[in-house]
């Protein structure tokens, strides 16, 4: 994940401008309905939206409460991942997302729900080893281990299980 100087340069200045009742550590901004997001000069990869954040500066990382990062795919969101809580290391450019994970591709209407999943900017992919579930339709796959793309278009999943479910 490319964070242009510009990008943290506004994260900056909202942390100044947002921050909570009493004073945060030297180093350290909290950041009310915080966004980040990457792009490039003809469109956007990914949004990041929190309820807050706390901003680590010497350490390179944010955490959040509440993230709910969009995927693009030109102008529309291809799919979307909720969570309870975030980390991003800006200088490995991953997150860790914990807490009640859910991936909704909007190409294809697949649900995932796992209980910690991890994006690379870098890599283009998100995984976990953690159980997952996977609803499409009827179709309920159960596996331990996965990686996909972040729109779910390529998916890999290990210790797989599916069935049918009644309607």
């Amino acid at each position: 994940m490319k964070i242009p100087g510009a990008l943290l340069l506004l994260a900056a200045l909202a942390a100044c401008s947002g921050k909570e009742q009493g004073v945060a550590a030297p180093g350290v901004s909290l950041v009310k309905d915080f966004s980040v997001a990457e792009s490039d000069a003809v469109s956007s990869h990914w949004r990041l939206d929190a309820e807050s954040a706390v901003l680590l500066d010497k350490e390179g990382l944010m955490r959040f409460i509440a993230p709910r990062i969009k995927f693009y795919d030109g102008d529309a969101v291809s799919s979307e991942i909720t969570s309870k809580f975030g980390l991003m290391r800006t200088r490995e450019k991953a997150t860790e997302l914990t807490g009640e994970v859910a991936v909704n591709s909007r190409k294809d209407g697949m649900r995932l729900t796992t209980t910690k999943l991890y994006y690379s900017s870098a890599r283009g992919k998100i995984w976990t080893e953690e159980p997952v579930t996977i609803y499409k339709d009827r179709t309920v796959i159960k596996g331990r281990g996965f990686t996909a793309n972040p729109d779910m278009s390529e998916i890999e999943i290990e210790h797989q299980e599916t069935r049918l479910s009644g309607k």
